[in-house]
């Protein structure tokens, strides 16, 4: 197996099945129907790579990470990791703060309407 450099304790190939399986979890929740289709949207990513992450488990290439984090912010970045920074940590509480009232307000919006 092969070791990372500098830390016998960690195996290079472990951690890129776990960020891996991190990945496609994150993926397939935030869209979980055309889950490769919507998430080559948001990032740019083609359609085929995004499928065979998801068909194999297999890790994204840096650049494509890079991509995941720039469409899917500290969220993303906090589900792959094990022991994300404390700052990270919480930019994606705040971030998904943001998202949940948005949520809320356009219910509210859709409650209202309907009670017109």
């Amino acid at each position: 197996m092969k070791q990372s450099p500098g830390n016998d304790t960690t195996v290079v190939g472990d951690e890129r099945t776990v960020v891996a399986e991190k990945t496609m979890e994150f993926l397939r929740r935030v869209h979980p129907q055309k889950t490769a289709d919507n998430v080559s949207a948001d990032t740019g990513i083609a359609v085929s790579t995004i499928g065979r992450w998801l068909d194999r488990g297999s890790a994204p290439t840096s650049w494509a990470f890079l991509r995941l984090i720039s469409a899917y912010g500290p969220e993303f970045a906090v589900a792959v990791m094990d022991h994300p920074p404390a700052w990270l940590d919480r930019a994606a509480r705040e971030e998904e703060s943001r998202r949940l009232r948005a949520q809320i307000a356009a219910l509210q919006s859709r409650l209202d309407g309907a009670a017109t």
